[in-house]
């Protein structure tokens, strides 16, 4: 009696695989292999073990789910021989050609078949064929995926989103998937974040705040909206209980896209053949600016970025036996050295500040600068209820417009100088050029040639170094009206303030500078607002 040979049947279709179906190219598909496959195995008389099958996977993924079942299988000798349509669907890493087609596979006992070409272990001078196409597969994995890495950096640079699952407090527009919209209910949120952060809380304390409001998390709400939202990276057991993770904070607060710039491609694959992945340096990822509606305006985003790059979040200050939310945690430096001044309670009766360099360094370096906490809090006070008292008075306001009025003269004036500039420095290039023309006509000489070409060129040099300057001139008049009108809109919302808080002086105050005290106790206070 003849026994009949066992053999498994592989299959193998790739994401690249479909896009060919699409394009009428049935060939590939999971159903076609199948039944091209069998029917080799009937004709041949091989009898079917099993039919393994790795739906959308790649021929470069050693880790396909019914790949690695089909070889334990064969170390086990459940089956002798090995049927694939060819020796692509196997695998394209020629890594694995050799250590299984002419490896592994000839220890075992294993034959193997590709149908669609020719390729078979049993026949010696196969091999050298084979080794060909590995080489011919991994060249094309090659190509493959530097081409689908072009293609997806020029859609980055196009702004277009490529994410799987839109940014918290966006969603994917229905009418074109590479272009983000608003969400309104999950930007309510993001927008409650920065103010918060602007408030001067930290990272956990956002979290609490959130937590206690029963603001539902961003893999929450994700999963809320029907879809099949994991996320590994956010903090252990912070998902199923609901409680916001402070790295979900931070990524929220330092990511553009709330302002409406897109920022991709910041890590990317060490190889086509490889999952690792890298992180890129800042230098390399693609950033494109204004892709989309901005959640947040710039200046409070930038905001946020210096209270968190300088730590200045809510603490606590102990004053005559009473805490208060410390307001000028990372804002206050020696004019002299230009070091933080760092809190100094004592016996917790009255905070004092002192220059740090002066504390660290044991008195040898820079001078106290001591100042009370309460006093700089008084002082910001009453700068802060006069500025806005002296902004609101009638007559300040008719010399608030007149000073607008001539700035907006001035800002015309501008550029009609710069349009007459810029039609100066045309008409010269093109005398330039036409004196070039006459000189080779002849119609001058080499000598006026150089003359006239040696006065054009001072003339054009003079037009730019003007331009230059003008333009120069328009930004400034554009920055002193921007500060104008943030100033204006800070003191419209802050016209009734009860008590200064983290929120105000954050918004009102860069930094403040404190000179150490002279011979008659007089100290110099400095204070920079953001305006």
């Amino acid at each position: 009696m003849v026994s009949i040979e066992k053999a498994a049947i592989y299959c193998r279709l790739s994401k690249e695989d479909k896009d060919k179906l699409n394009q009428g190219d049935e060939s590939a598909s999971i159903q076609n292999q199948k039944m091209l496959l069998v029917d080799y195995a009937i004709e041949h008389q091989f009898a079917i073990h099993e039919v393994y099958v790795d739906d959308d996977y790649t021929g470069l993924d050693s880790d396909r789910p019914a790949f690695n079942r089909l070889l334990k299988d064969a170390k086990n000798g459940l089956f002798h021989t090995i049927i694939c349509k060819t020796q692509s669907r196997f695998t394209r890493d020629m890594e694995l050609v050799e250590k299984y087609l002419h490896g592994l596979f000839p220890v075992l006992g294993i034959r193997f078949i590709g149908v669609a070409d020719y390729a078979d272990t049993n026949v010696k001078g196969n091999k050298k064929a084979r080794q060909i196409n590995g080489l011919i597969n991994e060249w094309y994995c090659e190509d493959l995926s530097e081409n689908i890495r072009c293609v997806f950096k020029t859609k980055m640079e196009k702004g277009q989103f490529l994410g799987s699952y839109a940014p918290y407090g966006y969603s994917k527009d229905p009418a074109d998937y590479h272009r983000l919209v608003i969400d309104e209910e999950a930007a309510g949120v993001v927008r409650k974040i920065f103010s918060y952060a602007v408030q001067g809380l930290g990272n956990r304390q956002i979290c609490d705040r959130l937590y206690e409001e029963k603001i539902i998390t961003p893999t929450e709400y994700k999963k809320k909206q029907g879809f099949h939202y994991e996320n590994p990276a956010s903090d252990i057991g912070y998902g199923k209980s609901g409680i916001w993770g402070t790295s979900t904070i931070r990524k929220i607060l330092s990511n553009r896209v709330y302002i409406g710039d897109m920022v991709q491609g910041r890590e990317k694959k060490v190889s086509y053949k490889s999952k690792k992945v890298v992180h890129l340096p800042e230098s390399e990822w693609v950033i494109v600016t204004g892709c989309h509606e901005p959640i947040v305006d710039k200046e409070t985003y930038t905001l946020v970025q210096e209270l968190r790059k300088s730590r200045r979040y809510a603490r606590t200050v102990e004053e005559d036996g009473i805490k208060h939310a410390s307001l000028l945690a990372g804002k206050v430096r020696c004019k002299d050295c230009g070091s933080t001044l760092t809190r100094c309670n004592g016996d917790t009766k009255y905070v004092r500040l002192y220059c740090q360099l002066y504390k660290r360094t044991k008195k040898e370096q820079c001078s106290p600068h001591a100042i009370g906490y309460v006093s700089i809090i008084k002082i910001l006070d009453e700068k802060i209820r006069y500025m806005i008292k002296e902004h609101l008075q009638f007559n300040k306001v008719e010399e608030y417009l007149t000073f607008e009025q001539d700035n907006n003269r001035l800002y015309q004036n501008k550029r009609q100088e710069l349009s007459k500039l810029d039609e100066n420095l045309r008409r010269t290039k093109h005398a330039l050029a036409s004196l070039y023309v006459d000189k080779t006509n002849q119609i001058i000489s080499q000598e006026e040639y150089l003359l006239l070409k040696e006065n054009l060129n001072q003339q054009l040099l003079e037009f730019t170094q003007n331009m230059d300057k003008t333009e120069k001139e328009l930004k400034d008049l554009l920055l002193v009206h921007e500060s104008k009108e943030k100033k204006k809109d800070l003191i419209r919302k802050y016209a009734d303030f009860e008590s200064l808080n983290s929120e105000i002086v954050n918004e009102f105050v860069d930094f403040i500078e404190i000179g150490d005290k002279d011979d008659e106790k007089n100290q110099e206070i400095i204070i920079h607002w953001r305006f």
